[in-house]
Parts: structure tokens; sequence; C-alpha cells
């Protein structure tokens, strides 16, 4: 247990600035992917409020390993079936920002068209289902949808971010929610201009260091 403890403070920082950015209110969650496979997540609680002592940690088939006594997520079977689908991703924030939600609602995928929304990839597509993720069909459907991309949304009920840490996950959401803000402060002037995979292709040589600094510095504002 004591070899989570890294883990365990920053999935409390990235509550901390998923909360104060306005990324979540009363419900989303944060997880991580642990060196021996398991999943540590955040309880059925506001991100706001989470201790490390409520953190829970699943095996991959949805067995809870550690945390009894704590409420656990409704929608942790979409993390768990991301994970299993995706080697790469071994951190995944679960959002409700107004912008990106307000497109999800639109079934309107994200075009990304500026430099930090490049962070996503060139689209962020929606998955259809409306209701809850609750069982591990519905997970493995969200994680379908994802595919091989940073993030989806989920129509009428926000969006879910992926990252290979939990720093690029946190980052990723912020840039999310921006990215969707522009989409749509950007329809009434004609719509945005989306990269060009060339263009990405160019921008993306900035992320790395542009994510460590968004880190550093959100991290400075609400969760020093």
């Amino acid at each position: 247990m004591d070899g989570d403890a890294p883990t365990r403070q920053d999935v409390i920082r990235v509550c901390r600035v998923l909360d104060g950015m306005g990324l979540v209110e009363g419900f989303g969650h944060v997880s991580a992917r642990l060196p021996d496979g398991n999943v540590l997540i955040t309880p059925a609680r506001g991100l706001r409020l989470v201790a490390e002592s409520e953190l829970l940690i699943f095996n991959l088939r949805g067995e809870l390993v550690a945390g009894a006594g704590t409420p656990a997520p409704l929608e942790r079977w979409m993390h768990l079936a991301v994970y299993r689908a995706r080697p790469d991703v071994n951190a995944i924030c679960r959002t409700h920002s107004r912008y990106a939600a307000a497109l999800g609602t639109a079934d309107m995928p994200i075009q990304t068209a500026h430099g930090f929304g490049g962070m996503l990839g060139l689209r962020v597509s929606v998955h259809p289902e409306r209701d809850l993720i609750t069982d591990d069909a519905m997970g493995r459907a969200v994680a379908a949808t994802l595919g091989e991309g940073a993030a989806v949304l989920l129509r009428g009920n926000g969006a879910l971010v992926t990252g290979a840490t939990l720093q690029q996950a946190c980052v990723r959401a912020i840039y999310l929610e921006e990215a969707a803000f522009m989409q749509v402060a950007a329809g009434g002037l004609g719509g945005t201009i989306p990269f060009t995979p060339e263009e990405l292709a160019r921008r993306a040589r900035w992320y790395e260091a542009e994510t460590a600094r968004a880190w550093e510095y959100y991290t400075s504002r609400f969760a020093p």
C-alpha cells in the first residue's frame, strides 16, 4: 500500500484541480492504473470532498480489492473496460464540464481547432448511450467508441478523458473543455476551422512540455 502513496496523492490533486476548474461538481471520478494491474478509483462522492483514505481498489474484473465500506462509483465499469482495452492508458478523468456536455447533448463531436486542444487528437467522438454506464457490457461499448482516442463525450452525460499519466489526463480534461467552448463560441462566427493531420503533427512536439507546465500551474492554484 505504501508504494501506492504517490499515485494516491496525485489522484487527490487531480480531484482538486478538476473541482477548482469547474469541470466537476457533485459528480465525476478519477482513476489510475496501479503497478500490479489493479485500478485505484475515487468513491461515489463529490471530488472536492474525497480523502485518500476513501480511495478504492478494484481488479480489472470489477472485484473490490481494498476500500470496503466506501460507496463505489456506479460507472467504474467504463474505467475498467478502457484499462482492459487500452494498455497505454494509465489514468482516467470522468468530468461533467459544461461546454463538453453541451456538445454531447447535441451529438456533435469535437473537431480540434486550437493548439492545446490538439492534445486530444483530431476528433473527440460522442458515445450514444444516455444512461449511466453501470455494467461491463455498457463499459465495453464506451471503450469501443473511444477506440484509440484520447477522450470521448458521453451523450447527455459529460465526458471521459484518458492519459498515460494522471497529469496528462487532468490537463487533457481542462483542454477538452476549452476546445468545446471554442467550438460552441465559434459556431456563431461560421464555425471553427479544424486542424489538418499535418498541422496537428507539427503542433504535437510541444505537448509534453505544455502538459508539465499546465500541471505545475493548476496544482499550485488548487492543490498546493
